[in-house]
């Protein structure tokens, strides 16, 4: 029916209050699926699953990234495509909704879909769970550089140093799809950028994006009863196999000898042959490839501590939210946002030599109760991120871009 997307619907079966109207508010959802899924891919099924808890029906509009045709228009497409938005303003007429929820743009969709949502007058929620709207790398560190040339200069230096794809093409196309992007939302009222942080906050505003249309909403998870509190020696590390996530150095430096617990790598990406290989010739690390959501669960519930090794101003860290929510603590690297995130639902890793990571792993191995720590690791997950907190902050976000 619409050729730049699929469209599943999800209807909820929440009964309508006495005081609002019968039928259920409606949500329309879009999402670009990453060719490496991720984090990102569970956070949109999440946030359709939240919507639909307090009441709204969810439509859900994806596509796939890998079938992006390489041929030249396809760069144009990617600022700007008028399939999508045609298409976008077909479904907008077709269901009606009462809100536009855009988990990722880049790069099927565009700025097509908000041109479309903010034409029909759809207030409209935009997701900023990496750097793209600043660099065409995506990544940045804590001070704001690009990880890839170090430079804040983001068009001159990342497009000359082809810091997306190695490609200076590539990166051009991707540095004017953000202009785009914030253009096309520039002045709207009925827009929100949704930052995962304060960090990510800090590092997105400014560049055509006014701070008054930033609001911070973290993550969150739909463990709500405290777990049993107990676990192996083993430890996990759930991760994108990609450079700037840490894995290899993790692995590579990871102790030896007798006494030195077991690691468990859970992802696939790029590095995934190069750990493999590593891994191969070490004794206590397996690398298991990508893993379904609902074993990485199961596998972090009965694991000592999971392990966050990232080397960027990491936005969020969805993996440390669903360690604490089964009471397993964190070691989390001390960059981006995951200081603020764990807090005291772990131990930070302050490099990651084989010193660092064996001080790491005896604060929580070797503590005099580790059921405290993990107790610890579980009630500040509570305190912050469950889907009940979550529930009445998209409440309130809605109210708020909807007046």
């Amino acid at each position: 029916m619409y050729k730049s997307f699929d469209v599943t619907r999800t209807e909820t079966d929440v009964s309508p209050m006495p005081d609002v109207r019968s039928a259920a508010p409606k949500a329309l959802m879009f999402h670009a699926i990453y060719r490496n899924p991720g984090g990102e891919e569970q956070s949109f099924a999440n946030e359709s699953r939240l919507l639909e808890s307090i009441g709204y029906e969810t439509v859900r509009c994806t596509t796939e990234n890998s079938k992006i045709s390489r041929r030249p228009w396809a760069g144009a497409a990617a600022v700007f495509s008028p399939r999508v938005l045609v298409d976008a303003l077909r479904i907008i007429r077709t269901e009606r909704p009462d809100i536009v929820y855009v988990n990722n743009l880049w790069p099927a969709f565009s700025a097509s879909l908000l041109v479309a949502a903010r034409v029909a007058g759809i207030p409209t929620l935009q997701a900023v769970r990496n750097y793209r709207l600043v660099t065409p790398s995506a990544k940045l560190r804590a001070d704001g550089t690009c990880t890839e040339c170090g430079s804040t200069n983001y068009f001159t230096s990342c497009v000359r140093n082809g810091c997306y794809g190695n490609s200076r093409l590539q990166s051009l196309v991707c540095y004017l799809s953000a202009a785009a992007v914030k253009l096309s939302v520039l002045g709207w009222k009925q827009h929100r950028f949704v930052a995962t942080s304060a960090m990510t906050a800090r590092l997105v505003e400014g560049r055509l994006i006014e701070s008054d249309r930033v609001v911070i909403r973290p993550n969150f998870g739909f463990e709500e009863n405290e777990p049993e509190f107990r676990s192996n020696d083993s430890v996990v590390c759930v991760s994108r196999l990609t450079p700037e996530k840490g894995v290899l150095d993790l692995v590579r430096n990871w102790p030896q000898g007798v006494g030195s617990p077991s690691l468990t790598v859970l992802g696939d990406g790029p590095q995934y042959g190069e750990i493999s290989s590593l891994s191969a010739a070490l004794d206590n690390v397996t690398i298991a490839g990508f893993t379904s959501h609902e074993d990485v669960i199961e596998i972090l519930r009965h694991s000592a501590a999971s392990v966050v090794p990232s080397q960027w101003a990491e936005p969020f860290g969805r993996v440390a939210i669903e360690s604490m929510s089964v009471g397993t603590p964190v070691i989390y690297a001390t960059s981006g946002a995951l200081a603020d995130i764990v807090g005291p639902g772990g131990t930070p890793l302050h490099s990651l030599e084989e010193s660092s990571i064996r001080e790491a792993l005896a604060r929580i191995l070797e503590a005099d109760d580790r059921s405290a720590i993990r107790k610890s690791a579980y009630r500040h997950y509570a305190s912050r991120f469950t889907s009940r907190k979550a529930a009445t902050s998209m409440r309130e976000l809605i109210n708020e871009v909807s007046s």
